[in-house]
């Protein structure tokens, strides 16, 4: 029988264009115009500099596939690598609900690289996309959940080996040299998530290094190196290795039930504010209490948040840290600063979480007002309920739950509404190439090359200015 590693390799390997159904083309392509538009957003951070340069040291100038935002030509593992960690610098890139996993950002960085190295067409890039950010659902699926628990960033394992397949399907690699291939991408794929504790960069740059392993991994098995098949499901593979819990159930079939024809990417969800998604729903109830029912900061006397018990480690312990985040990375995952940043405001944007805010006394106040219970009945990671219930100083108890984060399929943001986010980040880096990206991304399938969307999305200065 097949391996798991091999059942998605042949489907990805034979998908065609034509058998993509219309929604998953149109949400694919949403895809694309988000990721790069966050990409050029966090150009023009200190982070984004620095991951920069890093890669130019890396491999100098001249190489096959573009830096975005900044221009550079540079080998496609380190376009990958810049771009799939520039794409994670806000913390405002897609997530599949259930996985916990940044699909959007290691499959997108990789396809642009390796689509523009081997001159793609649009519609083959868009293919591959569409198939790799399925595959990365799927694999996800076999644990949810469970390498959070260990103390690991899925995106950084789980991304590493969707961004193989998508590296593989694009060099042309047969079905034997991918399935080498994926066999390699398990002892790349990598990503801890210690980072969290001081609010280091580092799990930012996790899809970055997903990509960048995926095109190596490809590059060795199209060049004859070897790696077992049952990476996944093996006594020693991906899955056995990282989830240190003896008896979890894996469940190895999801991968691959019903592939093509139930699309699981259909369940990831576009992100309407930069910080940790599992949050959004609670953004938006608090909100709705001040827009709808006129909450202010000085009439808050406490904030009790239910949550999900899994959601705990993640934005609500150890409260000294979720309290106080010492940088605006620990600050974008802590329930307590998030709500507090949101009440303070009265909004929640792409300005949010920067270095001033954490620093304001009136907002790490209000962040003192705000406590979690658990939630005993709350729904699994498939779904990000928010349940905000307000004490005032007047005696009201005011209380909102929403169901859904907003952006997840239950409550779709429309297609202005992406397209208002993208030009709020393009324009960051690039304000007068904001409609041309869209033509761009809205004719992808049209395109003859994929350079064609890449080439509005430099900056030509840049190159000229790293070429002398």
């Amino acid at each position: 029988m097949a391996s798991f590693s091999e059942q998605l390799a042949r489907w990805l390997l034979t998908l065609r264009f034509e058998d993509l159904p219309e929604d998953v083309v149109e949400s694919t392509k949403l895809r694309v115009l988000d990721t790069i538009g966050l990409a050029l957003g966090s150009s023009v951070l200190d982070y984004g500099r620095a991951v920069r340069e890093a890669a130019l040291e890396m491999g100098g100038v001249g190489g096959t596939a573009h830096v975005l935002g900044f221009g550079d030509m540079v080998a496609p593992m380190l376009a990958a690598l810049v771009n799939g960690a520039l794409a994670e610098g806000f913390l405002y890139d897609d997530t599949h609900n259930e996985t916990m996993i940044n699909v959007s950002a290691p499959i997108v960085a990789t396809a642009l690289a390796i689509g523009e190295h081997v001159h793609a067409s649009g519609a083959d890039v868009l293919t591959a996309i569409a198939a790799g950010n399925e595959v990365t659902c799927r694999i996800g699926c076999a644990a949810p959940g469970a390498f959070h628990r260990g103390g690991f960033h899925p995106t950084g394992i789980v991304g590493t080996l969707g961004a193989t397949f998508v590296a593989c399907r694009l060099l042309g690699l047969d079905m034997d040299r991918t399935r080498h291939a994926i066999g390699i991408a398990g002892s790349q794929a990598a990503g801890i998530n210690e980072s969290w504790v001081d609010g280091t960069w580092t799990q930012l740059m996790h899809p970055g290094w997903a990509a960048h392993g995926g095109i190596a991994a490809a590059l060795l098995g199209k060049n004859g190196f070897t790696g077992p098949a049952t990476v996944l499901e093996g006594r020693h593979g991906v899955f056995h290795s990282h989830v240190q819990d003896p008896g979890y159930p894996f469940d190895f079939e999801r991968m691959v039930a019903k592939l093509g024809r139930d699309w699981e990417s259909r369940y990831i969800s576009f992100k309407p504010y930069p910080c940790a998604h599992v949050l959004h729903a609670y953004v938006d109830a608090l909100l709705h209490l001040i827009q709808h029912e006129g909450l202010k900061p000085d009439k808050v006397k406490q904030i009790t948040c239910p949550v999900a018990e899994y959601m705990i480690p993640l934005v609500c312990e150890p409260q000294h840290e979720k309290l106080a985040p010492q940088t605006y990375i620990q600050a974008r995952g802590s329930l307590q600063y998030v709500l507090a940043e949101a009440l303070h405001f009265g909004k929640v944007d792409f300005r949010s979480f920067n270095t001033r805010n954490i620093s304001n006394t009136d907002i790490l106040g209000l962040a003192q007002k705000i406590a979690y219970v658990i939630d005993p009945d709350a729904p699994g990671s498939w779904q990000y309920r928010g349940w905000v219930v307000v004490e005032t100083t007047d005696g009201k108890t005011l209380e909102r739950v929403e169901e859904h984060n907003r952006g997840s399929p239950e409550n779709p943001l429309s297609v202005s509404d992406l397209a208002v986010k993208f030009q709020e980040n393009c324009s960051l880096a690039l304000p007068n190439k904001v409609d041309a990206i869209i033509d761009a991304v809205i004719a992808l399938d049209q395109l003859p090359t994929i350079a064609e969307l890449i080439d509005h999305a430099v900056r030509v200065d840049a190159v000229r200015k790293v070429l002398g």
